[in-house]
């Protein structure tokens, strides 16, 4: 008996320092130091490169494929998406298909996208205007809760707010 209790005494220490700890290889803490990769543009494959003119989509919405790419898959759309806003957190939720939308439209020169959060639209929208010329690509993002009546708008440098609400057509 004398010996048992021994063995649990001894057996004890070891049973409970594993305790808590996962035995699951997936739950591996990120190395210290870790910097994730840079957001890059896209760059079309040799031979797919983008024919079908941005104009195409005016009147069609945002996410209805045209030539089988949507507006904001286009590797010019995209591209000027990556290059005028930095925050990728902010061009995920402008690429999203979590709200409402509506056709695409021109404006000026431009043809433009415009999208909001789901029953918040007034006082939570964005727009995304490109110059079918030359790719250029402007932001406009709106956020009553943080901005009141103002927007941010981008184009590549820090973004500008402006005391003109996000264009849009409807």
């Amino acid at each position: 008996m004398k010996t048992m209790i021994t063995v649990a005494l001894l057996a004890a220490p070891l049973l409970l320092g594993a305790c808590g700890k996962k035995d699951d290889p997936t739950n591996t803490a990120a190395p210290s130091g870790f910097t994730p990769p840079e957001t890059r543009a896209p760059t079309p494959i040799a031979g797919q490169a983008q024919t079908t003119p941005i104009t195409a989509y005016v009147g069609k919405y945002p996410h209805d494929a045209v030539s089988g790419v949507d507006f904001f898959d286009r590797t010019d759309v995209a591209t000027g998406l990556v290059h005028a806003v930095g925050d990728a957190k902010l061009r995920e939720m402008i690429r999203g298909r979590t709200g409402p939308e509506t056709p695409i439209f021109t404006l000026g020169n431009r043809v433009a996208a415009w999208g909001c959060e789901q029953h918040n639209c007034g006082d939570h929208n964005w727009a995304v205007l490109v110059d079918p010329k030359g790719g250029k690509t402007e932001v406009c993002y709106h956020d009553a809760a943080t901005m009141g009546t103002r927007s941010d708008w981008y184009d590549g440098a820090a973004p500008a707010r402006r005391d003109a609400a996000c264009p849009s057509q409807g």
